[in-house]
């Protein structure tokens, strides 16, 4: 899906910022208990905002037990506790390491990256939920690393570019446009540019002049999908995400321009 040396180019610092806000989740971000330890004894015990803790436990025999016990006690003040053992935390970034390939997708490396953490169920724990979900960034887009990528081989043609365009106030937001290569994968990753817009009119009447800007760079626009900031925060948070798109699509809060023929009838 992602090609192992995608370019990076003439990004709009504030499109990319604002996109990463809204999409993605980082585990920095989060109120975090830390415990390191080695062979059950702690050497490290601290907050992530050096909040005070409560520290009911002084040693490390079951972590998933103790990364419970240690939540419940501070939960008002932390949104995960995380229980390592240094030993294991150092295997698996050997392990992960050692695994790279130079002429592999970059998303297969990040994804087997974070797989692995589930080779390590005493050794790296997070309470609640498990430490592949909740460390590094995750994304909010309720669909799994290999749903997106069987759709980008079933939707997507090759040779082509995908652009998602995201208004508040009728003001571009954020974006993000994609190129994807003869063998689909995505060699391109940039933004929009409004320097190189006219950002005068409604966000439908902007979004056509970004369509004819992404064809005049970059390889043909295949698929545009674009929205306000109210309605694509709703979608993100929805559970059925792919009913209330169909439904703003239908009430003109969503455009969808151009779209393949292979995804015509799902529109």
């Amino acid at each position: 899906m992602l090609h192992e040396n995608p370019l990076m180019t003439n990004i709009d610092v504030d499109n990319w910022r604002n996109l990463q806000q809204l999409v993605l989740e980082s585990s920095r971000e989060k109120r975090r208990i830390i415990v390191i330890h080695e062979r059950g004894e702690i050497i490290k015990f601290v907050h992530s905002q050096k909040n005070e803790i409560t520290k009911s436990v002084d040693r490390v025999n079951d972590a998933a037990k103790v990364a419970e016990q240690i939540y419940n006690d501070n939960f008002a003040n932390t949104d995960f506790v995380l229980v390592i053992d240094r030993r294991s935390v150092e295997d698996f970034f050997a392990k992960v390491q050692n695994s790279w390939k130079a002429d592999e997708d970059l998303d297969v490396y990040v994804h087997r990256m974070f797989a692995s953490l589930d080779d390590y169920p005493e050794g790296i724990v997070t309470f609640p939920g498990s430490a592949r979900n909740n460390l590094g960034l995750q994304w909010r887009l309720g669909a799994k690393y290999e749903d997106i990528d069987e759709a980008i081989k079933r939707f997507i043609p090759a040779e082509s570019s995908l652009i998602f365009g995201i208004f508040d106030d009728n003001v571009l937001w954020a974006s993000l446009v994609l190129g994807f290569n003869a063998d689909k994968k995505i060699n391109n990753i940039t933004t929009a540019d409004p320097s190189e817009l006219d950002q005068s009119g409604n966000w439908k009447v902007q979004s056509k002049r970004m369509i004819e800007w992404v064809n005049k760079k970059y390889p043909k626009c295949s698929v545009g999908i674009f929205t306000t900031l109210k309605e694509a925060r709703q979608i993100l948070k929805s559970d059925d995400k792919l009913k209330l798109i169909l439904q703003f699509k239908k009430e003109g809060k969503l455009l969808v321009e151009p779209i393949p023929e292979v995804l015509i009838p799902f529109f």
